[in-house]
C-alpha cells in the first residue's frame, strides 16, 4: 500500500527548520555577549596613573614574573627571589618542596626588591599587612577607588585571618601568585570575595598605620629581623623548635635568657613570638633585631618590649651613670604618689642600679613609665626616681649615659 504524503506538513517543514536554526544562533549570540561582559584579563602593566615611581617600577617587575610557578613558601630565602617551597598537604601544597618559585608574599617581596634594590616588604602576609613602612592604609569600607598601581591588596575576613596578597595594577586588576600548581598571573580583584584592605609603600597617603599598643597593655610589638632566626621553647633552651623568617614580625614580650653572640654583638633578651615554622608561643633571640644594639629589646618605634609575666630578669650588674636635668623627688616604690616622696636626687650625674615599670610621670608631650632604683642625695638609700628626669633620652626610655639599657630590677 502506498503511503500518503500530507502536502501541508511538507510546506510548513522548511520554515520550522529556519526558526529552529535562528533560535540556536540567538542563543549562541547571547552566550558570547555574556562572556564578553566578563572582560578578558588585560596585558599586565600599569593600568592607571598617580602612583609613585617606585610603585610603578614594582608593577613592571611583577609583570616580568608572569608565568613563574607558584610554590608554597617560595621566595622567603635570605635574599628575595624564587626558591624551593614547602611540601604541605594541609595547605594544598603536597609537592611544592620540589617546585622552585614564589608564593603570594614572596612574589610581591621580590617585585619591590627588583624595583627599588632594597628588601622593603619581607615576611608573610600576616607580617606584611601591618608593616610600619606603609605610608597609607585602606580597608574594605573605603572601596577600591583610592587604590593606585603598586598598592598591595590583602584578602581575608579579619586581620588575623589574612591569607593572600597581590599587587594592584589599576582599573580593578591585580597581579598575583595564586595557588599551588598555578603561575603568576593577572586576575580581577573581584575574583576574590574576601578583599580586606591595602597598603601603599611609596607616595602620598590619606591614612597611617595603626600605632603600637602601650607597653603596659601587652599586645603585639612589631620588630624587624635581619635574618631567618631559630626559635626555642624557652629563653634558656638550646633545642630549636622552628624558624622565624627575616622581615617584619610581631612579638609579645621579653625575658632574660642565654646569651646569643657573634663577634662584638650579643643579646641576652628573648622575645616571645609565633614563628613562621613551628608551634606558636616560641622564643627568638633579640640578637636578630636589625635596628638595635647589645642587650636591647625595642620595637621598630623605639618602645621597649615589656617583660613577660613571671619572666626572669637580668642579674645585678652594678651602677649605671645617668644625667638628670633637675632636682627630682624620689619614692619608696615605682607606684608611690607625689604626697609620699621620701627624698631628693639632685640635678647632675647620678648612679642608678636597675629599672621597673610604674606610674606615669609626664609634662606636655614628655612622659615616662620607667623608674630607676638609686641612692638619693636626701633620704634613705634604695629609693626610686622617675626616668622622666633623664636628660639624654626620650619617652619611655631608660638608658645610661653610654646608651646601655638599664636592666630590670
Amino acid at each position: 500500500m502506498t503511503a500518503r504524503v500530507n502536502l501541508l506538513s511538507r510546506r510548513l517543514l522548511a520554515p520550522l527548520r529556519w526558526a529552529a536554526l535562528l533560535s540556536v544562533l540567538v542563543s549562541v549570540g547571547v552566550f558570547f555577549a555574556g562572556a564578553q561582559a566578563a572582560r578578558a584579563a588585560p596585558a599586565c602593566g600599569v593600568l592607571s596613573t598617580g602612583a609613585a615611581s617606585q610603585a610603578t617600577a614594582a608593577v613592571r617587575s611583577a609583570c616580568g614574573l608572569i608565568g613563574t610557578p607558584y610554590s608554597w613558601g617560595g621566595g622567603h630565602g635570605s635574599q628575595p627571589g624564587p626558591t624551593y617551597g614547602l611540601c604541605d598537604s594541609s595547605n594544598g601544597a603536597p609537592n611544592d618542596c620540589n617546585v622552585r618559585g614564589l608564593d603570594c608574599s614572596g612574589m610581591v617581596r621580590y617585585a619591590y626588591y627588583l624595583a627599588v634594590g632594597e628588601d622593603v616588604i619581607n615576611g608573610t602576609t600576616r607580617t606584611q599587612w601591618p608593616t610600619s613602612r606603609a605610608v597609607a592604609r585602606y580597608y574594605r569600607a573605603d572601596g577600591t577607588a583610592p587604590l593606585l598601581p603598586g598598592d598591595l591588596v590583602f584578602f581575608g575576613n579579619t586581620a588575623s585571618t589574612i591569607h593572600h596578597v597581590a599587587m594592584y595594577l589599576g582599573q580593578g586588576w591585580i597581579v598575583e601568585a595564586p595557588y599551588s600548581g598555578g603561575y603568576v598571573q593577572v586576575a580581577a580583584l573581584s575574583s576574590h570575595g574576601d578583599y580586606y584592605g591595602a597598603i601603599r609603600l611609596y607616595g602620598a597617603g590619606n591614612s597611617t598605620p595603626p600605632p603600637n599598643p602601650p607597653p603596659a597593655g601587652g599586645g603585639q610589638y612589631w620588630v624587624d629581623t635581619f635574618a631567618n632566626a631559630p626559635v626555642y621553647g624557652s629563653p634558656t633552651s638550646t633545642t630549636s623548635t622552628g624558624t622565624l623568617y627575616q622581615g617584619t614580625n610581631y612579638v609579645y614580650c621579653k625575658a632574660w635568657g642565654r646569651e646569643v653572640s657573634s663577634g662584638a654583638s650579643f643579646n641576652h633578651w628573648w622575645l616571645k613570638t609565633d614563628p613562621d615554622v613551628g608551634p606558636a608561643g616560641q622564643w627568638v633571640s633579640a640578637f636578630y633585631l636589625s635596628k638595635w644594639g647589645n642587650d636591647v629589646a625595642k620595637d621598630n618605634s623605639g618602645t621597649t618590649v615589656p617583660d613577660c609575666s613571671g619572666s626572669s630578669t637580668p642579674p645585678p650588674s652594678g651602677k649605671y651613670w645617668v644625667d638628670t636635668f633637675t632636682n627630682a623627688a624620689v619614692y619608696a616604690s615605682p607606684t608611690a604618689t607625689g604626697a609620699s616622696a621620701t627624698g631628693t636626687l639632685y640635678q647632675g650625674t647620678n648612679y642608678v642600679y636597675c629599672k621597673a615599670w610604674g606610674r606615669e610621670v609626664l609634662s606636655g608631650a614628655s612622659f615616662n613609665h620607667w623608674w630607676l632604683k638609686t641612692d638619693p642625695d636626701v633620704g634613705p638609700a634604695g629609693q626610686w626616681v622617675s626616668a622622666f628626669y633623664l636628660s639624654r633620652w626620650g619617652n619611655d626610655t631608660a638608658k645610661d649615659n653610654n646608651g646601655t639599657v638599664i636592666p630590670n630590677c
